[in-house]
C-alpha cells in the first residue's frame, strides 16, 4: 500500500496557503480600498494583524492540548466552516470596528482550527524521521500564498472590488478546502494499517510516548529559549512584512512591470519576491533541520532575516532592495516549520500539540508587538528607517536566543 504521510503533507500546504493567504498576504494588498472606501488609516489597518494574536494565544492553549486528544480532521472541518462564515462576513463591513470584530472573533477560532496548529499536529502523526522535510513541505502553503495571491488580488480588485474578492474567498474554502479535508485527511496511520514515515520499525527502536504535564514543560529551559527565540523573530518579521509594499513604494519601487501578461507594480512585486524566499526557505531549512542539530538552521535563518530587513532599510536600488527582500523572505519562510521541528524533535509527537499550546501566550502578544512599533512609528514620520533598524535588531536577539538550544537524548 502507498504511504498516504504526503498526503497529508499536501492537504496542510493547501490549508496553510489558504489561512495564511486569505487572512494576511492578501490584506495590505486591499489596503488602499479600505483607506479610500472607508477612510481607514495604515496604522489602523497594522492593529488589525496585531490584536488578531490575543486571541490566537488564548484559543491554542485550548485547541493545542484537544489536538492531543482528539480528530485532527474534526477540527479542521469545523475550522474551514468558520472561517468560510468570517471571510464571507468581511464583505458586509462598513466600519473599522466591524472589520476588527470578525478578525478577532470567527477569523481568529476559524484559523486556529484548521490552520498551522492543526497541520503541524497532523503531520506530527505521520513522520518522524523525516518531520523536518515533511513540516518544511506543508508550511510551503504560507509563503507560496504570498507568492501568488498579492499578484492575483491585485488585477481581481479592479475586476471584481474587494468585496467580492471576500466572497471568492470564503467559497474557496466552503466548495474546495472543507471537501478536501473530507475526503483526503486521516488522523492517524495505525487507522490505515500504516507507520510513521511508511518506515517500520524494529520493536527494540518503539518506546512508548512520555506525556509531559504542562507543569513539567514550563519547568524546562529549552521550551522558554525556543518559545523566546522565535517569537522574537516573528516580533522582527511581522514589524516589516505587512509593511513591506508601503515602504518599497516609499523607497521609490512604483514601476510597473507587464509579468506574464499581468501588470504588476514594482512593490507588489516585491512583497511576492519576499514570499517566494520564504518557499525556498522553508524547503531547504526542513532539509537542513533533519540532519543538523536545531540550534544550527535556526540561527542562520534568522541571520538571513535580519540581513535582508537591513538591506531593505538602507538599499533603494531596485536590484539590490529586491535581493534583501528575497533575502528577508529566505530567514522568515523558514521559521514556523523550524519551530514546530524544534518542539517536535525535544519533546515528541505526542507533546506536541501540548507544547504548542503552551508556547502560544508567550509567543503570540510579543508577535504583534513589531507591527505595533512600526504602526506607532509611521504615525509620526513618514519613513519605516527607524522602525525597520529596530525590527533587524531583534531578529538578532533571536539569533543569540537560538544559539542556547540544546537538545536532551531522551525527554
Amino acid at each position: 500500500m502507498k504511504f498516504f504521510g504526503w498526503r497529508m503533507v499536501f492537504t496542510g500546504l493547501t490549508l496553510e496557503f489558504t489561512v495564511v493567504g486569505f487572512l494576511f498576504y492578501s490584506f495590505p494588498v486591499i489596503w488602499p480600498y479600505l483607506i479610500s472606501e472607508l477612510g481607514m488609516t495604515e496604522s489602523q489597518l497594522g492593529m488589525v494583524s496585531a490584536f488578531y494574536f490575543i486571541p490566537v494565544a488564548i484559543l491554542a492553549i485550548i485547541i493545542g492540548r484537544a489536538l492531543d486528544k482528539y480528530s485532527v480532521k474534526k477540527f479542521m472541518m469545523i475550522g474551514a466552516i468558520i472561517y468560510a462564515i468570517g471571510l464571507f462576513s468581511l464583505s458586509f463591513i462598513n466600519s473599522y470596528w466591524s472589520l476588527l470584530t470578525i478578525y478577532l472573533t470567527i477569523l481568529a477560532l476559524g484559523s486556529i482550527m484548521m490552520g498551522n496548529l492543526a497541520v503541524s499536529k497532523l503531520i506530527a502523526n505521520w513522520f518522524d524521521k523525516n518531520a523536518g522535510r515533511a513540516l518544511g513541505i506543508a508550511a510551503i502553503g504560507i509563503s507560496f500564498s504570498g507568492v501568488m495571491l498579492p499578484l492575483i488580488v491585485d488585477p481581481l480588485l479592479d475586476l471584481v472590488g474587494w468585496r467580492n474578492v471576500y466572497v471568492i474567498f470564503a467559497s474557496i474554502v466552503l466548495f474546495i478546502i472543507l471537501p478536501l479535508i473530507f475526503f483526503i485527511v486521516i488522523d492517524d496511520p495505525k487507522t490505515v494499517n500504516q507507520v510513521k514515515d511508511g518506515i517500520k520499525k524494529d520493536s527494540k527502536e518503539e518506546s512508548l510516548p512520555t506525556e509531559i504535564t504542562a507543569k513539567e514543560l514550563l519547568s524546562k529551559k529549552v521550551f522558554w529559549v525556543i518559545s523566546l527565540a522565535f517569537a522574537f523573530q516573528f516580533l522582527s518579521m511581522m514589524g516589516v512584512l505587512a509593511f513591506l509594499p508601503v515602504h518599497a513604494s516609499k523607497m521609490g519601487l512604483d514601476e510597473t512591470w507587464n509579468l506574464l501578461g499581468l501588470p504588476i507594480k514594482q512593490y507588489v512585486f516585491a512583497y511576492s519576491l519576499a514570499a517566494f524566499g520564504g518557499v525556498l526557505g522553508k524547503i531547504i531549512f526542513g532539509y537542513l533541520m533533519d540532519i543538523m542539530k536545531a540550534a544550527h538552521p535556526s540561527m542562520m535563518a534568522m541571520f538571513l532575516q535580519a540581513a535582508g530587513i537591513f538591506g531593505i532599510t538602507y538599499f533603494n536600488e531596485p536590484s539590490i532592495f529586491l535581493s534583501c527582500a528575497l533575502m528577508f523572505g529566505l530567514g522568515f519562510g523558514a521559521a514556523t516549520p523550524l519551530m514546530t521541528a524544534c518542539y517536535l524533535r525535544i519533546f515528541g509527537a505526542h507533546n506536541l500539540g501540548k507544547a504548542r499550546g503552551i508556547s502560544s501566550p508567550i509567543i503570540s502578544p510579543l508577535q504583534p508587538i513589531g507591527i505595533l512599533i512600526t504602526s506607532i512609528l509611521i504615525g509620526f514620520q513618514d519613513t519605516y528607517f527607524v522602525a525597520f533598524n529596530i525590527m533587524g535588531c531583534f531578529a538578532l536577539v533571536a539569533i543569540v536566543l537560538a544559539s542556547q538550544i540544546k537538545e536532551p537524548e531522551k525527554i
